[in-house]
């Protein structure tokens, strides 16, 4: 059974999960519209490894000595920033 911490970790993340399909499709709709390659579909990547994260968290129910949850989420996270800064330098002023 899943302590309520879990349940809430689970609440927590699903809300980042659905941010991050906001970001997936605001950058396929900025390739759709623009013809410029916005690279959408790695957008899929940071929302897996921070959902593993974030169950692998609410399982566990504690969010302390993990490192398989811990690397998830810094790997997630740093392929989201990483994502995140293409996106923005593409639509403010990457045009060719």
């Amino acid at each position: 059974m899943i302590p309520l911490a879990g349940i809430l970790t689970i609440a927590f993340w699903s809300i980042v999960e659905i941010l991050l399909v906001i970001l997936y499709a605001i950058a396929r709709f900025y390739q759709a519209t623009s013809g410029q390659v916005s690279h959408y579909r790695l957008f899929v990547i940071p929302m897996i490894l921070l959902g593993a994260g974030g169950v692998r968290y609410a399982l566990l129910g504690d969010f302390v000595d993990d490192p398989l949850g811990d690397a998830l989420f810094v790997a997630g996270s740093v392929f989201l920033v990483t994502l995140s800064a293409w996106l923005v330098r593409l639509m403010t002023g990457g045009r060719r």
